[in-house]
């Protein structure tokens, strides 16, 4: 073809298979947040920067995609649905109508950080806001694995860390050094972390403290050792707590602990966590966020996760792209064949009309597109394709719709 609309770099039209398959995840999702009391949100898509800029860390504000809206007011592209979620809170609920239970599939930008190339991310994801109890944390992490379940990534674990104890060990460390600590560590950059340490002006004791944190990983037992190493160890009970809880449940071999995974300090203040597929993609993640909404003004104990659509499409398995039956129209009136077509969607079965005035092309086109029944409505007649078996209607109705 010599016409082609070219994507901008950093963006992709997705369809075929894969948008099919994100469009499953997307509604199979949705259905089961709705089951445990999650209601749909639909954010905006533009954010003021104003609302946006000093809730984040100075590297994700970094990448926020400015605009100017139409009304002359600075904005974002939509960098954070929980930063959504809260201005939507303050908004239409009143303290009164806590805990609020949002769940939404929508779009996130930012300018992509090395490996990733992309501008824009699909997610689908859940906020529980204003939720006091300490079972508000389990809730959203076993909802995080029964959507692993459900969509069949069963091989997926769950690395859990916890902000709070990392705020603990650099709590006396000068305010500079546990920020770059905390870049390296979100980078994953090890070397780098113990060349800070070696370069700053610190105790032997607490320099070697501070060094075993990447060792920190492995299972639940890992838990009681970090705690040994502090003077508070009461800090790590939420996160105790949370792996005995899924342990119970069954999730025991699901789950890693490192205690050096760090997200923003500033956003997360407790208990956090990826999602991973067996292959090592990153699936998504979440956690609590308590100080988020304090500073908004909202004094509200609040978790959720989100979860990356087009990643989850990818690993689950594909559903059929090809319609169970081709229904050739050519011989009959319009509105039979739409009336028919209207009676088995009731019956929740996968078709595609034909209008090609020519019946054995028909055919052939319907066998090449992977249709397992061919239907001609006019002489009521059906081929299997599977068997290359004629059949009447009827049988074709007995036979593939009985289910």
């Amino acid at each position: 073809m010599s016409f082609m609309i070219r994507d901008p770099r950093g963006c992709s039209n997705i369809g075929g298979a894969l948008a099919a398959n994100m469009e499953k995840c997307r509604s199979s999702l949705m259905h089961l947040f709705s089951l445990y009391g999650y209601h749909p949100f639909s954010p905006a898509e533009f954010q003021l920067i104003e609302d946006v800029w000093d809730k984040i860390s100075p590297s994700r504000a970094r990448r926020l995609i400015p605009v100017m809206s139409p009304l002359g007011e600075a904005c974002v592209l939509r960098g954070d649905l929980t930063l959504s979620a809260m201005a939507y809170l303050a908004v239409h609920h009143t303290q009164s109508e806590w805990p609020l239970r949002l769940s939404y599939a929508d779009r996130v930008f930012s300018v992509p950080a090395p490996p990733k190339g992309n501008l824009e991310e699909s997610q689908v994801g859940v906020e529980l806001i204003g939720c006091k109890e300490e079972g508000a944390d389990t809730e959203a992490a076993v909802l995080l694995l029964r959507a692993l379940d459900l969509l069949g990534i069963e091989n997926a674990v769950v690395v859990f860390g916890d902000v709070s104890f990392l705020s603990c060990l650099f709590a006396d460390l000068p305010a500079e050094l546990s920020a770059r600590l905390a870049d390296a560590l979100i980078e994953r950059c090890y070397t780098g972390y113990s060349a800070l340490l070696d370069g700053a002006s610190l105790p032997e004791e607490r320099r070697a403290l501070l060094k075993r944190l990447p060792m920190l990983k492995g299972g639940a037992s890992v838990i009681d050792e970090a705690a040994s190493l502090l003077d508070t160890p009461d800090v790590l009970k939420p996160l105790r707590r949370l792996c005995a809880e899924l342990s119970s449940l069954g999730y025991e071999g699901r789950m890693l602990i490192d205690l050096s995974f760090v997200r923003d300090l500033g956003y997360y203040s407790g208990v956090i966590y990826n999602a991973y597929s067996g292959d090592g993609t990153l699936l998504g993640g979440g956690g609590r966020y308590d100080g988020l909404l304090s500073d908004g003004g909202i004094g509200a104990k609040s978790v959720g996760f989100g979860l990356n659509l087009k990643e989850l499409a990818s690993q689950c398995a594909a559903p059929r792209q090809v319609p169970l039956v081709t229904l050739w129209c050519g011989g009959c009136r319009a509105s039979e064949a739409l009336r028919y077509a209207d009676a088995l969607s009731r019956k929740n079965v996968q078709f595609e009309l034909s209008w090609c005035g020519d019946k054995e092309e028909s055919r052939e086109s319907a066998r090449r597109r992977g249709s397992l029944w061919w239907a001609d409505l006019a002489s009521k007649s059906a081929f299997m394709f599977a068997c290359g078996r004629a059949a009447t209607l009827k049988e074709f109705e007995e036979e593939a719709l009985s289910c």
